[in-house]
């Protein structure tokens, strides 16, 4: 990943220039391919939206965090900025992550992160953490743009 418009330079920065802030912004960039083909405006058929496709409960849910963690959060209604996306994106993944922890899985995979994403905790609990199409794409994406040199 670039530090260009796939995910905001002003996210990034916000989130400090760490080395899991910018393997996330690679996860989630990879996650946005799949959802939207990295498109902003995406609307999906059960209201999720912009390019990671995030639903209300987990925006919201995501801007708690975000407010928690001392960062600017961001109304619904504002889900089009770029910078909003990927705070409450990343916000979200970082929620995930934590949840692995949780349950004692201190790195769980790009498949593991991928299924949660896509089918929630408790659907990827009902699963064991088994990969779907989905997560084998978001991951086999990942670990393409992971390998190419920055």
């Amino acid at each position: 990943m670039t530090l260009n418009s796939r995910f905001s330079v002003v996210a990034l920065l916000l989130l400090g220039l760490t080395a899991q802030a910018k393997t996330d912004a690679l996860l989630l960039e990879s996650i946005a391919q799949v959802e939207s083909g990295m498109n902003r405006k995406a609307v999906g058929k059960a209201g999720e939206r912009g390019m990671y496709q995030v639903g209300r409960q987990a925006w919201d849910d995501a801007n708690e965090r975000l407010k928690r963690e001392g960062h600017h959060h961001f109304q619904w209604s504002k889900w089009r900025d770029a910078t909003a996306q990927d705070m409450i994106a990343a916000a979200h993944l970082r929620t995930i992550r934590d949840n692995f922890k949780r349950i004692g899985i201190a790195s769980p995979t790009p498949e593991e992160l991928a299924l949660v994403w896509n089918v929630g905790w408790s659907g990827a609990v009902s699963r064991k953490f088994r990969p779907n199409e989905y997560a084998e794409r978001v991951a086999n994406l990942f670990r393409l743009s992971s390998a190419k040199p920055r």
